[in-house]
């Protein structure tokens, strides 16, 4: 990301945890403030959530979200309903695209990029590509997915049985996942890294993710094994 196309920027609260990139064209140092204001909106409606219904944030299966709520609310409640997890799984994602989206209306930028802890949305005027993080593994930073303009807005998300903190029943080194919907690529994401329990799952788990409704592409890495494929190009980048 370091070149002149984009300004970039890291906008942090408590666990959230935004690393912003707009189009140098449209970026205005107003961006920042609105960002942090975005972040803390979004919050106070997850928080008010979890403090009338704590299963919203505890539990590790579906939860229907009630009639009236916001669509955050509602959009990380169906993703974890079709991927069958918590809707927390769904936070990252869908938090990374309520704030990319606002940015694109409010500066009428062309190109903005969030990343989440590891979980991305998009939306390019022109390709990008975008390697797989995978810990220990020697195949880390090796496989890139490189979409452009006509496959964005896109989500893609990423979950880890070996990297970073969050909770997973898997032992995948990466579960990359990418789908136009954020929160519905982070709960997939969380969904079949939970489903890798060794290296030699890694081709069925991908298969099965490819033929999921709603998924574009997927990247799932173990070891020294990969599954990957879908409508978005994905090419080798670094030492073979």
């Amino acid at each position: 990301m370091g070149n002149s196309r984009w300004t970039s920027f890291r906008s942090v609260f408590r666990e959230t945890d935004l690393w912003v990139a707009i189009d140098s064209s449209h970026y205005r140092k107003e961006a920042e403030r609105f960002t942090m204001d975005r972040i803390l909106f979004y919050r106070k409606i997850l928080e008010d959530q979890i403090a009338l219904y704590p299963e919203f944030r505890d539990s590790l299966t579906p939860v229907v979200a009630p009639g009236g709520v916001h669509p955050l609310i509602t959009a990380m409640s169906d993703a974890g309903l079709a991927a069958g997890t918590g809707p927390m799984s769904a936070v990252a994602g869908a938090m990374a695209e309520y704030v990319c989206r606002d940015l694109l209306h409010e500066f009428n930028a062309e190109e903005v990029i969030i990343e989440n802890g590891g979980d991305i949305f998009m939306k390019l005027a022109a390709p990008a590509t975008v390697a797989v993080y995978a810990g220990g593994s020697p195949l880390s930073e090796k496989i890139a997915l490189q979409p452009g303009p006509d496959d964005t807005p896109l989500s893609l998300c990423c979950s880890s049985g070996t990297v970073g903190h969050s909770l997973s029943f898997g032992v995948a080194d990466a579960c990359m996942i990418a789908c136009r919907d954020g929160a519905l690529a982070d709960a997939y994401a969380t969904a079949f890294c939970n489903e890798v329990k060794n290296k030699e799952m890694v081709g069925p788990v991908t298969e099965r993710a490819l033929q999921t409704t709603g998924v574009l592409a997927a990247v799932i890495i173990k070891d020294d094994r990969v599954g990957m494929g879908g409508t978005i190009e994905i090419k080798i980048v670094g030492k073979k």
